[in-house]
């Protein structure tokens, strides 16, 4: 399949003008539930744009809702990895002398945590339809191939990544409690 992304030929910033127009406010509210910040929402708003900008193969984009969510997932996944690793801790033995006295608490606390977004993950994917959550599961979970996930599930390799980039779309639509 031919990428979007990368083309000699001059580009035709329209098509990245009609998506803004059709999708911006969708999309700023899709991270404003993601991200801590205004600022921090606004950086990477601009940078999924930037990246859009950047399509020179816009006859190849057919469903510039799921595209432009899937540009916005992948700038997420490296602002949050980013964001992470540049995370500064410092220990003082007054804080930790603090900490070590509830240290149980905050390990029953993480548990109930992870336990609350297993629940959220569970319902989201049962809200999936069958055939996004199949392939889904096939290809993210068990990490197989298109080609594999095609021959589990019973379904056409045709309609696999249409499925898988559906699917992922609608997860990120939804509202997680983090």
């Amino acid at each position: 399949m031919p990428d979007p992304m990368h083309d000699p030929e001059p580009h035709d910033q329209s098509f990245a003008a009609s998506v803004f127009r059709e999708y911006a406010d969708d999309l700023h509210a899709f991270l404003r539930r993601r991200l801590r910040s205004g600022e921090s929402t606004d950086d990477v708003f601009q940078t999924i744009f930037e990246r859009l900008i950047k399509v020179q193969k816009t006859d190849l984009v057919r469903q510039p809702h799921a595209y432009l969510f899937g540009i916005a997932f992948h700038v997420l996944r490296e602002f949050w990895i980013r964001e992470k690793r540049d995370q500064f801790v410092s220990f003082d033995s007054p804080a930790i002398d603090r900490a070590d006295a509830s240290i149980e608490h905050a390990q029953r606390d993480d548990a109930a945590e992870q336990l609350s977004l297993r629940c959220q993950l569970d319902q989201a994917l049962a809200a999936l339809p069958e055939n996004h959550r199949k392939v889904l599961l096939a290809c993210k979970r068990d990490g197989m191939s298109y080609e594999e996930a095609a021959r589990a599930t019973g379904i056409s390799l045709h309609m696999v990544p249409k499925y898988l980039v559906q699917a992922k779309a609608r997860m990120m639509a939804m509202t997680w409690d983090v």
